[in-house]
């Protein structure tokens, strides 16, 4: 398997990230080598006959065999564009390590790329900011109907409530399903999971699917959640009937409440007292090379909560028909699981730099146009924005690999009309929050040392030091 850092690496790291992000000061550009590529690039090149776009992404952003995003771009995506817009010329850049605070810095020293590849919370950061282009009145000159053509779980992550602006277009967007492994029902005659299972089916289901050996040692857990807490565990208290945080301030916690403690204990007890759902240190100790893609076939776990980044992988290492996918549970009250966005942003600076009409005629083309769109699924093989090629979505997977054939890819487009994939509830200061909640919730999850009731006195640290964060900030 590649060593290539994901998006869904990045995501595990999102304390680190943001919190840098969010804090780092709005210094001048470090001297020496420590910019990004291109930034003593004009709007217009020395002969002053094309327009200059700076384009920053991710070299690793296709899941697709054999493709390089950066190579598509140069050999497909801006000859294409060229033959509507031979007046410009985007020059690609790509993300480096550091990314994120590097673009930061380069944004208060005016050198930062003109679009640029990233997601929530980092966009927020910038937002807050004050560096990124209000993309609304251009959406509403242009694409009027935006609110329809677009899907909503990732629209509607474009807008930043805090600053009041359009943030971005839609690149694509992520969603967390069941992916489970048939062999492993049938081993034990346990019914395939329905589409309407809720969170004590899951629980059942689960504890008939572990095995022991002569010993009483688990030698494979039913089931494995999402692990990640802000993507996965934090769900679990939506589909509950509670709130992660406030909407209105995105600063007061709301983990300590009624709802939420009963969500966590749920987890805490199929995952320590029952154990039917492996905990990540199982997980990790099992020794398989790649936990995030080898848990199903190496029959670690019958079925897992994963990312729309399993199906090629799945399709070498298991039978053709021997997995398939299925919504999340539902909850007491509701069904949720992350759908989280990939998006372009468009530097402020444009508009002092010539090339503000030129960028946007890219974003657009980029974010609401059917070619290109429908070539985020066909070449990276993720789930486009645009409503009518996420339509596509599955035939392109198949025409990609057949053995794709009985997978019923179309339950992830399902999660995303439905309303049940959605956007995390973030605070307005992720990274802060992030340094108090995540040491409790390994303190729950991880080392099982702790029970769910500290969460009460946490939430309240939590809200204590998004006010302080406020303040600080003036």
């Amino acid at each position: 398997m590649s060593n290539r850092l994901t998006r869904r690496d990045m995501l595990r790291l999102s304390a680190g990230i943001a919190g840098t992000a969010a804090l780092a000061a709005c210094a001048p550009a470090p001297a020496g080598g420590d910019t990004m590529a291109g930034d003593s690039a004009a709007a217009s090149d020395a002969d002053g006959e094309r327009t200059q776009i700076r384009f920053a992404s991710f070299d690793w952003f296709a899941n697709v065999p054999g493709i390089q995003w950066a190579e598509y771009h140069q050999d497909e995506a801006f000859p294409r564009y060229y033959e509507e817009h031979p007046e410009v010329e985007i020059l690609w850049e790509p993300h480096g390590d550091g990314w994120s605070t590097k673009v930061l810095t380069n944004m208060a020293a005016g050198t930062a790329p003109d679009v640029m590849s990233t997601w929530p919370p980092i966009i927020n950061t910038w937002a807050e900011k004050g560096q990124l282009l209000d993309l609304q009145p251009l959406v509403d000159q242009d694409v009027p109907d935006a609110d329809d053509i677009f899907l909503a779980a990732g629209w509607d992550q474009c807008w930043d409530q805090i600053t009041q602006i359009r943030m971005a277009m839609v690149t694509n967007i992520d969603v967390t399903s069941v992916y489970y492994s048939k062999p492993a029902f049938d081993e034990l005659g346990v019914a395939y999971p329905e589409q309407d299972w809720s969170v004590d089916d899951c629980a059942a289901t689960a504890c008939a699917l572990t095995k022991k050996d002569d010993d009483g040692e688990i030698t494979r857990w039913g089931g494995q959640l999402r692990p990640s807490y802000v993507l996965g565990y934090f769900y679990y208290v939506e589909a509950w009937g509670g709130m992660v945080r406030d909407d209105e301030t995105l600063m007061e916690c709301m983990l300590g409440e009624e709802e939420a403690l009963a969500a966590f204990e749920w987890i805490r007890h199929n995952m320590w007292d029952l154990n039917c759902l492996a905990q990540r240190n199982q997980v990790n100790a099992s020794g398989i090379p790649n936990t995030w893609t080898g848990v199903l076939p190496a029959d670690i776990v019958a079925f897992a909560e994963r990312s729309a980044d399993q199906f090629f992988d799945l399709a070498d290492q298991m039978e053709e028909g021997s997995w398939d996918i299925n919504h999340i549970p539902t909850g007491p009250v509701d069904r949720v699981c992350m759908g989280a966005p990939d998006q372009w942003c468009v530097y402020k600076g444009v508009a002092d730099r010539g090339n503000h009409d030129d960028v946007w005629n890219w974003v657009k083309w980029i974010g609401a146009g059917e070619w290109y769109q429908d070539n985020v699924a066909r070449r990276s093989g993720r789930l486009p924005g645009l409503a009518s090629s996420a339509d596509k979505w599955p035939g392109f997977l198949r025409e990609i690999d057949g053995r794709l054939e009985p997978v019923n890819l179309e339950v992830i487009v399902d999660q995303l009309k439905t309303g049940e994939a959605r956007g995390p509830q973030l605070f307005r200061f992720q990274s802060v929050a992030e340094e108090l909640l995540v040491p409790a919730m390994e303190a729950i999850y991880v080392e099982g040392s702790e029970p769910v009731s500290i969460l009460v006195d946490i939430s309240q640290q939590v809200t204590e030091a998004q006010h302080a964060t406020l303040e600080r900030m003036g």
